[in-house]
């Protein structure tokens, strides 16, 4: 009798590759580069964006923000300017409809004073993950067809959507604000989840603003702020009971200040514009056929191969990271405060239920002179940590810092401190193999005795005895019912044939 298998149709999204360029964003300022005596400070502000995709490129888009605080003759001052860079991810492995995944992250600043004006430099290294749509028929029963069906664990996304969210904060100073000499937003997702057609992402924002006070103080102050937010981002086949993960990135920061000159207090309003892409799905078990055969024909099986992967949503960990550094003889000068500070992980190595992340911490710190005058030194502390981490997947960690300080030990040495949240995400891979297409081939030598018996081998399973012996397994153990799996080898197989 012919076979009549039956196929279910499965839709995966699978890793075909990644790629990494590095890129260059260039500001040239209208500063004269003459009248720069000393950079103080150099925050950079960078986010990606995809822009479109085709055979072997992924085009995209990076917008770079820069805000310097230097010194020269009239004091200190401070310049605000922007980068737009187009460049493309270059892989045969990328083809069009294919999504592409970015993450970046800004590798060195510096500023170059040897032109007529200041630029602003960013080294910005790209990452791209490609990722495609994959099509394929499962079997999963059918008539004539003696199937071994298995549970399989696979992945369906629900869709990848993008999304933006302005957070805004006011907060009352009690002195008089000059001057806004630089300010920096980090962005931490604390949380990740799925509503009723929507992805909801619950965060942390970390504002800095490095402030110059008037009047004949003229300090520098830093100010350190928390902003809390939910996002939510569009999904229609998001349910309440799916798994989301989520990634967030600041797109821009705005800040005003109003000024009380009577009551010699400030007003400060912070507008901090995040972008956050995010994604649902759901890992489910479903039952499929990973090899078959038929009693009369020999079947020739096509096996389909694919990899889904399904990223949890962050688990952040709260650390604090403290260490002393060398640094040139400062002399008699003062900490003012600490105006930039970076960490760098250089590994992140998986244990039992932790993970060791090994990086540096660096401070760039502002110091007072006897004579008033205000200089930057840099600290770098080496570091390592443990945070909690039950994944078993591959891991990726990102790094957000909610404040920073810098003291003076000696004249040459400093201690830096930092909070740091580490975001750590876990992508696990769920390899799919099944069969995907069945040809009949030709007839096989049937025994013609009505009764048969075997001799097994030893360790065999239901399903490896019952292919051997071209039997169904269920009659095989209806006629056999005392036998225990795995075989001893030792058993006697009674096979009865109709006649």
């Amino acid at each position: 009798m012919p076979i009549e298998p039956v196929f279910e149709k499965l839709n995966a999204k699978e890793k075909a590759g990644e790629v990494v360029c590095r890129i260059k964003a260039e500001c040239k300022t209208d500063v004269p580069a003459s009248s720069v005596e000393k950079v103080l400070n150099n925050n950079v502000n960078s986010f990606v964006a995809l822009s479109g995709v085709s055979d072997g490129r992924a085009e995209f888009v990076c917008r770079s923000t820069f805000f310097t605080c230097f010194s020269g003759a009239d004091g200190i001052r401070k310049c605000e300017c922007g980068a737009e860079v187009k460049d493309s991810l270059l892989s045969e492995q990328i083809a069009e409809g294919d999504e592409i995944k970015l993450t970046w992250i800004v590798e060195k600043t510096e500023i170059d004073l040897s032109g007529l004006k200041m630029s602003a430099i960013a080294y910005i290294t790209v990452k791209g993950e490609i990722y495609r749509k994959k099509e394929y028929s499962a079997l999963s029963g059918g008539e004539n067809v003696y199937c071994d069906l298995k549970p399989i664990q696979t992945v369906k996304s629900y869709g990848t959507v993008s999304s933006a969210y302005i957070a805004e904060e006011e907060f009352d100073l009690n002195y008089p604000v000059a001057e806004v000499l630089s300010h920096k937003a980090e962005v931490c997702i604390t949380a990740a989840q799925c509503g009723v057609g929507t992805i909801i992402c619950d965060g942390e924002i970390y504002l800095t603003e490095i402030l110059l006070q008037s009047g004949d103080k003229n300090d520098i102050i830093r100010e350190n702020k928390i902003i809390p937010f939910r996002a939510e981002a569009e999904c229609e086949d998001a349910m309440p009971q799916l798994s989301a993960t989520c990634r967030a990135f600041i797109k821009s920061v705005k800040t005003d200040v109003s000024v009380d000159e009577e009551k010699n207090l400030s007003t400060v309003s912070v507008s901090v514009a995040v972008g956050f892409t995010g994604e649902a799905y759901s890992v489910s078990e479903e039952t499929f056929a990973i090899d078959a055969f038929n009693s009369e024909n020999e079947l020739n099986l096509v096996k389909s191969r694919t990899a889904t992967y399904a990223e949890s949503a962050p688990s952040c960990s709260f650390v604090r990271l403290s260490g002393r550094a060398a640094v040139e003889d400062l002399g008699s000068a003062r900490v003012i405060c600490a105006a930039g500070e970076k960490i760098d992980v250089v590994s992140a190595i998986k244990n039992d239920n932790s993970l060791t992340i090994v990086g540096a911490l660096t401070v760039n710190g502002l110091f007072a002179a006897e004579d008033g005058t205000v200089f930057a030194r840099k600290s770098e502390v080496p570091f390592e940590t443990s945070v909690p981490c039950e994944a078993a997947g591959e891991i990726n960690v990102s790094v957000a810092i909610k404040s920073a300080t810098l003291k003076l030990i000696t004249f040459t040495e400093t201690e830096c401190e930092a909070e740091a949240v580490f975001s750590v995400y876990s992508k696990d891979a769920f390899n799919v193999e099944v069969i995907s297409e069945i040809e009949e081939g030709e007839s096989k030598a049937v025994a013609q005795a009505a009764v048969s018996v075997y001799i097994p081998l030893a360790g065999e399973g239901l399903w490896q005895l019952a292919k051997r012996l071209n039997v169904c397994p269920e009659s095989l153990v209806s006629t056999n019912p005392d036998l225990q799996f795995p075989l001893t080898g030792k058993e006697r197989i009674v096979v009865y044939r109709q006649k």
